[in-house]
């Protein structure tokens, strides 16, 4: 990491990766921008790699606006992508689930800078109004985090909650989203589960309900965002990838549905993003079949008139990309570098699982899937 930092520094010192920005080759190929929520607290200290501050959004697309880069619609930039009719230094703005974050600290800025953006949007915790329990169990472990000698426990469940670092946070996260399944707990019966290891921990879980945090968006929320800046677009009903034909369809019929029934989207929807960047060829077949002809992953590159159009890779901003590293990516300077080469995901793996196959660190943790009944 430190000689990536060294490498673009001085590839933006000396004038190369301006060089970059303005060549032809860059003008064949988009930059797509992913970012998966924007803090309305402190969220992006919890989580850095999945949310960003509002100051760090703002600063980036005040960077794009200066640089003289041109930011495209999704649906406008693929298609010019393929036609070979690209402006110079294209980009494409994207975020994933559709939290409650979007509208009220994401949505400003876009508007501030009047950046469209693609919105992939995740739908069955609309309607319920209540926090995602993965994402949310994550958040009330780390906020009540503290060093006491002895954890408190969850006497009928067994479960002792370890907060004092992150692999005792990870370990105590296994434990009670595996009790979860196995009990088969339902939306309203997760979150009952959440409040008691909130009120275990000293944490004040009904603020945290009642301000919004780690919740998607309400309909009334969905049905207001400006369609002149937003285009919302499929992220499957309950942010899984299915592995059989069947489930697969109903996620996309399901979330499309959902989606129609608040923005009454009058054509079919064309453009999906895998949730946690999970996909198999499968998924590649069965989207095609449910009309959909673009997808995005979680790959960093850019993409070209070569790119599979459900393949398309974007770039993953976060907290943890300094600047030099987002400007080197937006010129297309790291595109040019040597890298590991992407390959498709088979068999499907569930982050859960990535998670007990020893991560350490809670900023290498994978996007938590929605699971539910």
């Amino acid at each position: 990491m430190l000689l990536k930092e060294l490498v673009v520094r001085a590839a933006r010192a000396s004038g190369v990766m301006r060089l970059v920005g303005d060549s032809r080759w860059r003008s064949k190929r988009l930059l797509v921008l992913c970012y998966h929520g924007v803090s309305m607290y402190d969220e992006h200290e919890w989580s850095p790699e999945l949310f960003v501050s509002p100051d760090h959004l703002r600063q980036r697309l005040r960077f794009l606006q200066r640089g003289g880069y041109n930011i495209l619609p999704l649906a406008e930039a693929v298609t010019r992508l393929y036609n070979g009719t690209l402006p110079p230094r294209a980009v494409a703005i994207t975020f994933d689930d559709g939290g409650i974050d979007f509208v009220r600290a994401a949505l400003p800025i876009l508007q501030e800078f009047r950046a469209r953006a693609t919105l992939y949007l995740t739908t069955y915790y609309s309607a319920k109004k209540l926090p995602v329990f993965d994402t949310m169990l994550r958040y009330v472990l780390w906020k009540g985090r503290d060093a006491r000698t002895t954890p408190p426990m969850l006497s009928d469940c067994g479960i002792a909650l370890h907060t004092a670092d992150a692999p005792r946070r990870m370990e105590t996260w296994n434990r009670l989203f595996d009790f979860a399944e196995a009990h088969g707990l339902n939306a309203v019966e997760r979150n009952a589960l959440l409040a008691r290891v909130a009120a275990a921990l000293d944490v004040d879980y009904a603020a945290l309900v009642a301000c919004g945090m780690l919740q998607i968006m309400p309909p009334e929320s969905i049905r207001d965002l400006p369609s002149d800046l937003v285009d919302v677009q499929l992220h499957t009903h309950r942010h899984r990838v299915p592995t059989d034909h069947a489930n697969f369809v109903r996620e996309i019929h399901d979330n499309a549905a959902a989606i129609s029934s608040l923005r009454g989207n009058a054509v079919p929807f064309e453009h999906f993003a895998y949730p946690s960047g999970v996909y198999n060829h499968d998924a590649m077949i069965w989207l095609r079949e449910c009309g959909v002809r673009y997808a995005t992953t979680c790959h960093t590159d850019l993409a070209s008139r070569d790119s599979d159009p459900l393949l398309l890779p974007r770039f993953f901003d976060t907290m943890l990309q300094s600047q030099a590293v987002f400007e080197s990516w937006v010129s297309g300077f790291l595109a040019l570098l040597p890298r590991r080469t992407a390959t498709i995901v088979e068999p499907l793996r569930a982050p859960a699982a990535a998670g007990r196959a020893g991560v350490q660190s809670e900023k290498t943790w994978p996007k938590p899937v929605q699971r539910t009944p």
